[in-house]
């Protein structure tokens, strides 16, 4: 494989437009139990990675929608952040000032034909909100010094402080997995893990604001999956960096290289394939690959040229393909279905 230069340039504007303040986090669908999905969309219905508007609307597996979307306020911008198993879906509501910048809000529950439920209000932004183990919400606040791991209480609204020093969580098993921000990753309430990263200043914002597109945790707990902006070893001419994904066994403690350049880890739900957006030797653009964890074999998935992310949902490989406007497309027996109207 070659270098990637359009991811390159996806993580550097992303990264810079987030490191501004105007976005808290990318447009990524979240998936219900029933295989609908929940994404940001456009006024004009198209969907962006970074959107500056619209609402919130529900699709079925067609990409049909379901109910009226939720629409923030004037000055709001909102975000999907999770769905629970019982199909509530977790709603960042933003408050912007006049430039645009958030300066805290509120956390909601929300489902189609129904009022939204607030959480809790907060005065500062928060990161990555998720819904947490035992009616918990975790998410993560960025203090004077470090960003720390929080924990709210469903029920209550109380919050309660879990761990300093944090980066980014993630759902592995039945636990969650931190990465903390001198590189190494821990069990919530557990022990270190054989696994550790060099991590500076640029690293550490890469991975507290765009966490999703590389790092993934299988459904087992055993396996990370991490994608790494390495230096290259040519210093004349210059070299472009590239990322490349790394497979990790934490049972083994074994890491082995999968791709490069590789972004946008997602494993199955059955933890025995791993998909990612890379870009084939000779073949200038990105596309959707899996590799087997058991075969160690990579194959290309045809269809999704110019692939943003791709995601694994209930029903297939989900991915967002292409430019003005961008196609949010599922893979169905073997055939990318697009999930919203084709604008000529």
């Amino acid at each position: 494989m070659i270098v990637m230069r359009r991811a390159a340039a996806l993580v550097g504007v992303v990264g810079a437009v987030l490191l501004t303040g105007c976005m808290g986090a990318l447009n990524i669908p979240v998936e219900g139990p029933d295989g609908s999905l929940a994404v940001v969309l456009s006024p004009q219905g198209e969907y962006e990675l970074i959107p500056e508007g619209g609402g919130v609307w529900v699709l079925d597996p067609e990409g049909n929608p379901v109910g009226e979307p939720f629409v923030p306020g004037e000055g709001q911008m909102v975000q999907v952040c999770d769905g629970s198993p019982e199909g509530n879906l977790l709603l960042l509501v933003l408050n912007t000032d006049e430039y645009g910048f958030p300066i805290g809000g509120r956390l909601v529950e929300w489902r189609p034909g129904e009022e939204p439920q607030e959480l809790r209000s907060f005065d500062e932004v928060i990161l990555s909100p998720r819904y947490g183990r035992a009616g918990m919400v975790l998410y993560l606040q960025a203090g004077d010094e470090q960003v720390s791991l929080w924990a709210l209480d469903r029920e209550t609204g109380e919050i309660t402080l879990l761990y300093e020093g944090v980066l980014a969580f993630y759902p592995a098993g039945d636990h969650t997995v931190l990465l903390a921000e001198d590189g190494t990753f821990r069990i919530l309430g557990g022990d270190e893990l054989p696994l550790r990263i060099t991590c500076g200043e640029e690293c550490q914002m890469t991975f507290l604001l765009l966490s999703p597109l590389f790092v993934a945790a299988d459904p087992s707990g055993r396996y990370l999956a991490i994608a790494l902006e390495e230096e290259p070893g040519i210093l004349l001419p210059e070299v472009e960096r590239m990322p490349t994904l790394y497979l990790v066994d934490l049972v083994q403690e074994r890491a082995v290289r999968v791709a490069t350049p590789a972004l946008c880890p997602a494993f199955s739900p059955d933890g025995t394939k791993l998909a990612f957006v890379g870009q084939a030797l000779g073949h200038p653009i990105q596309e959707v690959f899996v590799y087997e964890l058991g075969s160690e074999e990579i194959a290309v998935v045809p269809g999704a040229e110019g692939a943003m992310w791709v995601r694994w949902g209930k029903g297939g490989l989900l991915a967002a393909v292409g430019e003005s406007p961008t196609r949010l497309l599922r893979l169905s027996d073997g055939t990318w279905v697009d999930l919203l109207p084709v604008v000529p």
